[in-house]
């Protein structure tokens, strides 16, 4: 919605859209998804307080950024096997591929499909799979899957 009240540096500037992105995963194809959940990260704080101290507060410092995992969800086709075949690496070879990491690339498009964001996430790798569910009764409903990364961070660029 525009901001008419003369506060936005454009006052005929709307804010972007969030329907259109791609996502690229190193070494898979592209790969259509339907959502995106979980670009979160947050600041610890540790807290102290002097036995001494004359304040009846705490004091507070900033610690360690931690990186929420991050859920893709997509239609289920049949012969695209390739999010599968990557939590199958991680949850059946424990011995060869355990520790390798892939780096995925979120990229917002406008409606003229110029990359408006980018979130760069490093160190991923599968947490968890969830199929599609199946229910007798849906009537007009698309099979999705689910796939859940952990990732080490990620950087967020603005064009």
């Amino acid at each position: 919605m525009s901001d008419y009240s003369g506060n936005a540096a454009d006052a005929y500037a709307w804010p972007l859209v969030k329907f259109s992105f791609r996502v690229t995963i190193d070494e898979l194809p592209e790969l259509g998804f339907q959502t995106v959940e979980g670009l979160e990260s947050e600041i610890g704080i540790a807290e102290y307080r002097p036995g001494n101290s004359s304040f009846l507060f705490k004091s507070k410092r900033p610690t360690l950024v931690t990186f929420s995992n991050v859920t893709f969800k997509k239609g289920e086709f049949l012969g695209d096997a390739n999010l599968k075949d990557w939590w199958h690496m991680y949850a059946w070879e424990h011995q060869e591929n355990r520790n390798k990491r892939r780096e995925i690339m979120i990229e917002l498009l406008d409606e003229a499909s110029e990359v408006m964001m980018t979130w760069t996430l490093y160190g991923a790798f599968p947490v968890k799979f969830t199929p599609t569910n199946l229910d007798a009764e849906a009537d007009s409903e698309v099979a999705f899957e689910e796939f859940e990364v952990a990732i080490e961070s990620f950087v967020l660029e603005k064009a």
